[in-house]
């Protein structure tokens, strides 16, 4: 018998309108509704003047065309950033598992008499595996200059930096 009276006692309550009683003030306890945000106008949306949705025309990029040794190396946006190359690399060979012809120069054994920047000692650690040894070349991670190092061009910043120097 008790059985019977669970299961009635069940679909009485699930046959419920749900709706509070006639006697119960709901305006008291209803949430208002919540506030549609403001729409962003298109022309605050990107970094690009105007809007989304029109194309500005695009400054071409002039790459260095300048031979190592000829041009100034230009102060780097961040001190955490890496060095820009100072030079066309146009010519260069690409830089493979057995050849990077970057090293020809920055090789710390030809530096200083090439005149030019050596490949830091840092380079020459493997931090993942090894970070205790120092290698005569250039690590994995880092045996692809242009990984890190760009091209310095001759055009204006698309964005003014704001990071402090």
């Amino acid at each position: 018998m008790n059985k019977t009276l669970l299961v009635l006692l069940v679909l009485a309550m699930s046959c419920s309108s749900g709706a509070p009683p006639a006697d119960i003030d709901t305006a008291a306890t209803t949430a208002p509704p919540a506030a549609v945000p403001a729409s962003v106008p298109d022309s605050e949306i990107g970094l690009a003047p105007g809007t989304a949705f029109e194309q500005p025309e695009q400054t071409p990029i002039a790459f260095n065309r300048a031979d190592p040794g000829e041009s100034e190396l230009r102060a780097r946006p961040n001190a955490e950033f890496p060095p820009p190359i100072p030079h066309s690399i146009d010519d260069f060979e690409t830089i493979t598992l057995a050849e990077n012809s970057c090293l020809e120069c920055h090789d710390a054994a030809a530096a200083s008499d090439m005149g030019a920047p050596a490949v830091p000692v840092s380079h020459q650690v493997d931090l993942r595996r090894a970070p205790d040894i120092n290698g005569e070349e250039p690590v994995g991670a880092r045996w692809v200059c242009t990984s890190c190092h760009v091209a310095q061009t001759d055009t204006d910043p698309l964005v003014a930096n704001t990071a402090p120097r």
